[in-house]
């Protein structure tokens, strides 16, 4: 029961405040008190700084931002991850160097770079290790039920985003968490995934200038949408493959 309470249940109650803090400042947001331009800053950071606020009070995780040895080895750890990135950095980075450059480019870009950090720092740096207590020496179990975790917190979406668009969100979430998770057991170095996460994002900037204050081109036809989804399934299959040769031989530090 003991170990249920510092890893499972206190995973969950860790996932309701994370999903109440977004409640809380989308709130404040709705009633003007910040305006719609720094919406996406204040959820993101006052998550952060919740989070961390959080492990410090109760669920004591090391986090481990950094760590320089055997840095050739720990790029390999990241090859699948960086293939997919690169393949979406080529994507949209033309779409971005036709934005005329401005100071909002330079902000939405500080504010996708803050996505990296919140979304890693939470469901890799802390809520992983959290699981892990309940699965010892399980580390792909652990890998799975945080990006479990990661790809539902994608449902809120739904609340302004057609759900044939967000269900392929919700799987290519489980994709990329699963790759993330994988490069932070391996390697012990958050820093990692951060960078990677932050340059998955970059569409981010696009979307937030060309369509400030709507949802505009984020929705799909069902049957693209289950086309997509099933695309993304099998590239998670394969992640999974990929993870549990990587850690098997890892164990996740769950205390400070």
């Amino acid at each position: 029961m003991k170990t249920f309470r510092r890893g499972m249940g206190l995973a969950i109650i860790l996932f309701v405040w994370v999903i109440a803090l977004f409640f809380a400042t989308a709130w404040i947001v709705h009633l003007k008190i910040v305006p719609v331009k720094w919406a996406g800053i204040l959820e993101d950071g006052a998550v952060l700084l919740g989070v961390l606020g959080f492990n410090r009070l109760f669920g004591h995780v090391p986090i481990q931002w950094w760590s320089g040895k055997k840095l050739g080895r720990q790029l390999r750890t990241t090859l699948p991850a960086l293939i997919l990135v690169g393949l979406l950095v080529a994507a949209n980075l033309g779409k971005l160097l036709k934005l005329p450059f401005s100071g909002l480019v330079l902000f939405y870009a500080g504010y996708v770079l803050l996505i990296g950090i919140t979304e890693e720092v939470v469901f890799r740096g802390v809520l992983l290790p959290i699981v892990a207590r309940s699965f010892h020496g399980k580390p792909l179990v652990s890998i799975l039920i945080s990006s479990a975790f990661f790809g539902g917190l994608h449902l809120i979406n739904s609340s302004h985003i057609s759900l044939t668009y967000v269900l392929p969100q919700i799987l290519f979430a489980m994709l990329m968490g699963t790759l993330f998770a994988g490069i932070y057991v391996r390697t012990h170095n958050l820093t990692l995934p951060i960078i990677l996460h932050s340059l998955t994002d970059l569409s981010v900037i696009v979307q937030l200038i060309q369509h400030p204050t709507n949802a505009n081109n984020l929705d799909m036809p069902a049957q693209t949408s289950l086309i997509v989804a099933g695309f993304y399934g099998f590239l998670l299959i394969l992640a999974i493959i990929w993870v549990a040769r990587q850690t098997k031989n890892d164990t996740i530090k769950t205390e400070i």
